[in-house]
């Protein structure tokens, strides 16, 4: 109670101080009038609409922010920004994947732990694990990410199966503001990243490529990780109309954990060795009335745990789409996309029959049609479909309405009502003995609504009410008829509600202001979905210097659903200082500054895993 006082009482002064920084800002010079209209935002590479249209909560993560804070995986920058994501975090860096991996993001409760609730997107297309279903999020690392999207609650109208928790669109591009540009970081627990991007700018495009890696022993026994990441790409402009991309990764990682214990059979030294690949094909057109773009893509990757396990899995995609602007207060987006996923795991140090080695694979297709209207007076409407089938065979047919209503230039209220779905992933279906061929697909329907206040470009205060009504969640049960014991089934439901509120402030340009609260009634689905999320970042500039402190205050957390194995509530805060040079900066980071000993997950019942305490991370960046 003491630490939940100081971490308010702190951030309640830390507000009054920059609100009167902005009263005398006013005195001197009234902010000028940011009116919404002005600013075109194109969402997860899929459509575009004026910021006045939003009717529905969307944050964008600076690719400033992305280099500045984040030490291996962009989206560290998720749970940090946004008000009620929760990511289970184990390590000084990586997550990991299999049973006792981390990296799974929950946002409005929904999620899932594997992730499959949540979609992540690259640069508009899905990726995901193609026999588990979930994203990876060691593989998407923190080079030649422009930007980062997050749109909150189910939005599978648009992006289809899996987006019940809404999207994550990690976009990349080239910065050829610097031909070349290098990092190095090293501190506690024998901890390093060095990273190395050149790129180079042609006359009607450019091509890019960067490498780099990442180790750490880990804060105790077995819980070193370590990655190489290897990614490049090329853009090329034929004219003002059509413009290409094309995008690989490689990215080989392993890691370790102490849920293996001594026992090694496999003799692979470590917990698990992955390796995935992925690359992109992207056209995209652009004229006055006209937009959209086409892309080809897919994904590849081979697992290997230490307990035998050996996967192999791969996803294709086609995605297409166009918006027509018939006139300035009508447009239509339509899209289309296929996908063929699957793969194929066998263990040799188990019996027959326990991990199903036959390869199995999906298809799934889909078209959707999404409205714009803003013909009405302060009134702007949205309102779309979607119809996907899939070869199980099972078929969707996926809903949304949305409305805003400006009050004033700068300040709107919205609603919108979302659906979204998840289809089971081949591991539920078949891998493993639990499997249940039968299984259909999970459904949620979420309506939403809130104010939004803004007063400049970066300066706004949010707030939103959601309430999430889920059925069909597919959950492991007792079977009825064994063996086996336990057998997937769709067997639950949940209603769930809660509210997000953010403030963010940026004063004179020398000190910005980020604070966020989030409560979550979630029902029976309590893992990993805190009731309460108290999260703040401060920034100040001095010249040469920066610091930034930021932080959250977790309360009410359990490992697992049904309110099962509670986790203590804790405040964990960071700091960071850096200086610029001529051509880059040096800079210290203090994670875990008040050396706060608080657990995470459980390894065993009685085995809790204890966080990262207080450590150091020391680097230097330039560029040139």
């Amino acid at each position: 109670m003491k630490q939940k006082n100081l971490c308010t009482g702190v951030v309640c002064l830390l507000t009054s101080i920059f609100t009167a920084r902005i009263c005398a800002f006013d005195a001197e010079d009234s902010l000028k009038v940011y009116e919404s209209q002005d600013t075109i935002v194109v969402v997860a590479d899929r459509f575009a609409l004026p910021l006045k249209n939003m009717t529905y909560t969307h944050q964008i993560i600076p690719q400033q922010m992305i280099r500045t804070y984040s030490e291996h995986s962009a989206l560290q920058l998720v749970d940090m920004v946004f008000p009620s994501a929760y990511t289970l975090d184990k390590k000084v860096i990586g997550y990991g994947v299999g049973s006792e991996g981390a990296g799974s993001i929950s946002i409005r409760g929904q999620g899932g732990r594997p992730n499959t609730g949540l979609l992540v997107l690259i640069n508009g297309h899905p990726d995901f694990m193609g026999l588990f279903g979930h994203p990876l999020p060691d593989v998407y690392g923190i080079d030649d990410i422009q930007q980062i999207e997050i749109l909150a609650g189910p939005t599978s109208t648009v992006f289809g199966s899996q987006a019940m928790a809404g999207v994550i669109n990690i976009k990349t591009r080239a910065d050829y503001s610097k031909w070349l540009r290098f990092s190095l970081e090293g501190g506690s627990y024998n901890t390093y990243n060095v990273g190395l991007n050149v790129n180079r700018q042609l006359k009607k495009g450019g091509l890019f490529i960067s490498t780099r890696r990442n180790q750490t022993a880990g804060h105790f026994a077995q819980t070193g990780f370590e990655s190489l990441h290897v990614q490049a790409g090329l853009e090329y402009n034929f004219n003002e109309i059509w413009h290409v991309s094309m995008h690989g990764r490689y990215v080989p990682y392993e890691f370790d954990d102490p849920s293996r214990g001594d026992s090694d059979p496999a003799n692979l030294g470590t917990y698990a060795k992955i390796k995935r690949g992925t690359g992109e094909l992207i056209l995209e057109n652009k004229t006055s009335y006209l937009s959209g773009s086409t892309q080809v893509y897919g994904n590849w990757g081979h697992h290997r745990f230490s307990d035998g396990f050996d996967g192999r899995d791969y996803t294709y995609g086609l995605s297409s789409y166009q918006q027509w602007k018939s006139s300035d207060v009508f447009s239509l987006a339509v899209g289309s996309d296929l996908i063929h996923y699957g793969g194929k795991a066998k263990n040799d140090l188990v019996p027959p029959g326990i991990v199903n080695n036959q390869k199995q694979s999906l298809n799934s297709a889909g078209i959707y049609a999404l409205g714009f209207y803003n013909g009405l007076a302060k009134l702007n409407l949205k309102f779309g479909l979607r119809y996907q089938h899939n070869s199980l065979p099972l078929q969707n047919v996926s809903p949304v309405f949305g409305v805003t209503y400006s009050i004033r230039p700068q300040l709107k209220i919205y609603a919108n009502y979302q659906n979204g779905f998840r289809y089971p992933t081949l591991n539920e279906l078949y891998l493993f003995p639990p499997a249940n061929a039968e299984l259909k697909n999970e459904n949620i329907n979420s309506i939403e609504g809130g104010i939004w206040y803004y007063w400049s470009r970066k300066n706004s205060l949010r707030l939103t009410y959601y309430y999430n009504d889920v059925d069909n969640i597919i959950q492991l049960i007792a079977n009825t008829n064994p063996p086996p014991p336990m057998r997937y089934a769709n067997s639950g439901s949940a209603k769930q509600h809660g509210v997000e509120t953010q403030l963010t402030l940026q004063m004179l340009n020398d000190i910005g202001l980020q604070v966020t609260y989030s409560y979550l009634d979630p029902d029976q689905i309590t893992a990993f979905n805190p009731k309460h999320q108290f999260k703040y970042i401060v920034m100040y500039n001095l010249g040469l210097f920066h610091v930034s402190m930021y932080g959250k205050y977790i309360e009410k957390i359990y490992a697992a659903n049904e309110y099962q194995k509670p986790l203590s509530d804790y405040h964990v805060l960071n700091m960071m200082l850096s200086m610029k040079f001529v051509k880059g900066d040096i800079y210290i980071k203090l994670q875990n500054v008040l050396d706060r000993l608080y657990y995470v997950y459980y390894v065993s019942p009685d085995f809790p895993y204890p966080a990262p305490r207080f450590h150091v991370l020391v680097g230097v960046k330039f560029g040139l």
